[in-house]
């Protein structure tokens, strides 16, 4: 109870050093638990970063309010797989996002997009991809190979009713190769376990999609603040899933406080 209440504390310092419209936007936005999360860090110089981890998909109320987050910060960091550094990243990024954009266009619009893509689009402040750099960690790439080669098998395992009757050599293969894949998920349990080190992607490289780019996003947001030392808070928005590997990093390796 008392370190929740010192917790409550802590959050609520970082949220007073915000503007007003900034602090609002991130509350309704913690509110909205099952579209974000937020945290708050205080980079060494003094200035505060709020984290939005989102749910890449989400209802028009939801998308609105990541909307007034964004907007409510001249300085933003965006989660971005740069996908022409990777190998394969373009393979992988249409195989990701072609089942989002048909979910989207089923609901007719009722299931609205990124706020990563509603930060890349206004007209004013700056908006820093993260994930830019000159030397792509080797396990990225790995990773990428391995989910582009996972997606396509599982999707042609979606049609091997289909083939089976018109080549059942070809499904057999693809019988065989989902079979290795369940077999080899059985590492992802230690791979998300032993997360906190830079070579858990070697016992599973799924984990490295989100391992390798916190480092490269935690390194990005350190030189965005560098590169904006006028502004006096940012915001960063990703994927749910990265924010307590990316906030650790900061916190543990540039001195970050949560």
């Amino acid at each position: 109870m008392v370190m929740a209440r010192a917790r409550a504390i802590a959050t609520l310092m970082g949220v007073n050093d915000l503007p007003d419209r900034a602090r609002e936007a991130l509350e309704r936005a913690r509110k909205k638990s099952l579209s974000y999360v937020v945290r708050l860090v205080r980079a060494p110089d003094g200035r505060t970063v709020a984290v939005l981890g989102e749910a890449h998909l989400k209802l028009a109320e939801a998308a609105e309010i990541g909307r007034a987050v964004v907007e409510a910060f001249e300085l933003r960091g965006v989660e971005t797989f740069q996908r022409k550094q990777v190998f394969l990243g373009r393979t992988l990024g249409v195989l990701i996002n072609g089942p989002r954009l048909l979910l989207r266009a089923v609901t007719f619009g009722a299931i609205k997009g990124s706020t990563i893509t509603e930060a890349k689009q206004l007209p004013s402040g700056y908006t820093v991809e993260l994930e830019r750099t000159k030397r792509v960690p080797f396990g990225l790439h790995v990773a990428s190979l391995y989910m582009t080669a996972f997606f396509i098998v599982s999707f042609l395992g979606l049609l091997l009713p289909l083939i089976a009757p018109i080549s059942p050599a070809l499904a057999a293969i693809i019988t065989a190769a989902l079979l290795a894949f369940q077999a080899h998920m059985i590492l992802l349990v230690p791979a998300i376990l032993l997360r906190r080190f830079s070579w858990s992607w070697m016992i599973h490289p799924f984990i490295g999609i989100l391992t390798l780019r916190d480092e490269l996003m935690a390194a990005g947001t350190v030189q965005m603040l560098a590169d904006h030392r006028r502004e006096k808070a940012a915001v960063v928005v990703m994927g749910r899933a990265h924010v307590q590997g990316y906030t650790r990093l900061l916190v543990e390796k540039y001195g970050f406080t949560e």
